[in-house]
């Protein structure tokens, strides 16, 4: 999807999303082959093991996120291979509808394995984002309507991973009764959000909002969550509201991207950050994959977030502040 100076019809944004993240990972077809093989050696997992499926009688389905081998739902390599796999299993045998759902009563998804991360190397870790951008592609691509029922804390790319469903539902506090964040907090450790963030936030969310908070890091609070970011926010039942919202959508309409936003009040926010926050190098290229996205592309944009974050994770700036996160999680 190239800017060509106009604003992008739905049309040509539903035809393009389908390919557009796996396009961002064939600018060399052999190099794209050879992440995904590295990918698939570095993750031993059998393609039979998929997320839990409950189907309903009228046709739809609840896909239940779980991670019996790790203390929160997190996406490591596991995770994404098994969430490929489900995507395999849902094309052959489509819904409906499809709820996703988490078992985890703390967090929907807290985002990405930073321990993993931590130990990959730079080849393991771009075949690791170039998975994740191809796998949560082909869930946006899915013809029928997917909506993400958020219920706890959703962070980095468990928020790209709702971003990418044609919706979101979420409740206004947890299932422990309190609010929860839900944002891109990559910046905060000196990273960049890796599966679309910064493609698909500003076009939920107004610029002087989005583009701020992903540069800072900052993530919002669910009881006080800006216009946009989620589509239906509830006391109670999600998966009701999920089947309400679902009947309004049209899933060939979804995602919303950078291509649905203002150019010009984007690029404005752009500059604003990068004069603001200019000794901040993960803003910077914050700042940098929105631009891309906007001018370029998404396929350009999700480009540019693979190399910004595997750039940053090498920086002795985010060395330390990753450490000092680790050494808390422990």
């Amino acid at each position: 999807m190239i800017a060509t100076g106009r604003r992008e019809s739905d049309d040509d944004i539903s035809a393009c999303w389908a390919h557009a993240a796996l396009a961002a990972t064939r600018a060399a077809s052999t190099r794209q082959t050879d992440l995904r093989s590295t990918f698939h050696t570095m993750t031993a997992i059998s393609p039979t093991t998929t997320f839990p499926l409950d189907r309903a009688a009228d046709g739809s389905a609840v896909l239940w996120l779980e991670a019996p081998h790790q203390s929160v739902v997190v996406l490591d390599r596991l995770m994404i291979a098994r969430l490929e796999a489900t995507i395999d299993r849902l094309e052959s045998d489509p819904p409906s509808l499809l709820i996703v759902r988490s078992r985890d009563q703390r967090v929907w998804v807290a985002g990405a394995d930073l321990k993993e991360i931590s130990t990959l190397s730079d080849e393991q870790l771009d075949a690791y984002l170039t998975e994740g951008q191809h796998t949560f592609g082909r869930l946006a691509a899915l013809p029928f309507p997917v909506i993400a029922a958020v219920c706890g804390a959703t962070l980095g790319g468990g928020l790209e991973l709702a971003m990418h469903c044609h919706g979101i539902v979420a409740s206004k506090q947890s299932m422990r009764g309190k609010p929860y964040p839900i944002g891109l907090p990559e910046a905060s450790l000196g990273l960049c959000p890796g599966w679309g963030g910064t493609q698909l936030l500003p076009a939920r969310v107004e610029p002087n909002l989005s583009v701020p908070a992903i540069a800072s890091g900052i993530p919002f609070l669910s009881e006080s969550m800006p216009e946009g970011l989620c589509d239906m926010l509830v006391e109670d039942d999600l998966e009701d509201a999920s089947r309400a919202l679902a009947a309004s959508l049209n899933p060939s309409d979804f995602p919303r991207t950078i291509a649905c936003c203002d150019e010009e009040m984007l690029l404005a926010e752009v500059d604003h950050i990068r004069h603001a926050m200019d000794t901040e190098e993960a803003a910077k290229v914050v700042a940098h994959c929105v631009a891309t996205g906007i001018k370029d592309g998404l396929a350009a944009g999700l480009d540019m977030e693979r190399k910004g974050l595997v750039s940053l994770r090498n920086t002795e700036h985010t060395t330390r502040l990753l450490q000092a996160f680790l050494a808390k999680s422990v």
